[in-house]
C-alpha cells in the first residue's frame, strides 16, 4: 500500500509541477520555478529579480508598461480580484482560455505557466518554458462583445 501511495503522490506532484522531470529531490522546487518565471519574464522584456517574483506583484516591462504577475497555480487570487471587479463573468472565462491553451499546447516538462494581465485585467499574456528553454507566449485580451477571453500565440 505504501508504494501505492507515493506512485499515486509522484504522478500528482508530476502532473501540477510540469517541470518534473528535470528535478531530483534534493533541489529547492521552489528556486527552480522562480529561476524559469524569470526566463520567462525576461523573454517578455521584463527584468525581474528573484523577490520581484510574488503573487500579485506588480512589474514594470521595458516599453514601461505595468502588469501583474501570478502563475497559473496561484491564479485563484486574480480571478477573484476580477470577479470582485467585474459584474460579468470574466473568472470563468479567464479559466476556459487557460485550458484551452493548455489543451492544445502543453507537452511533458513545460514549466508552470507564468500569467501578467494590466491592472484593468482585461489583457496580457501566458507564457511558459520548453525544457528545450523555448518560450511560448499566449497574449490574451478579454472580448466584452461575446463575453469570452481571445488568445494569440506570438511567433
Amino acid at each position: 500500500m505504501k508504494k501505492r501511495s507515493v506512485f499515486i503522490f509522484g504522478l500528482v506532484l508530476a502532473g501540477a509541477v510540469f517541470a518534473g522531470s528535470n528535478l531530483y529531490a534534493s533541489e529547492d522546487i521552489e528556486q527552480y520555478e522562480i529561476s524559469n518565471h524569470q526566463n520567462t519574464l525576461h523573454a517578455l522584456g521584463i527584468e525581474a529579480k528573484p523577490k520581484d517574483i510574488e503573487r500579485m506583484n506588480t512589474l514594470t516591462d521595458k516599453n514601461g508598461n505595468k502588469w501583474i504577475y501570478t502563475d497559473f497555480i496561484d491564479r485563484g487570487t486574480l480571478i477573484e480580484k476580477m470577479d470582485n471587479k467585474y459584474t460579468e463573468d470574466i473568472g470563468g472565462a479567464f479559466i476556459q482560455v487557460h485550458d484551452k491553451i493548455m489543451q492544445k499546447y502543453a507537452e511533458v516538462g513545460d514549466t508552470i505557466p507564468v500569467i501578467l494581465l494590466d491592472e484593468e485585467l482585461k489583457e496580457g499574456s501566458f507564457s511558459f518554458n520548453r525544457e528545450d528553454g523555448e518560450v511560448l507566449v499566449f497574449k490574451l485580451k478579454y472580448n466584452e462583445n461575446n463575453g469570452t477571453w481571445d488568445y494569440k500565440k506570438e511567433e
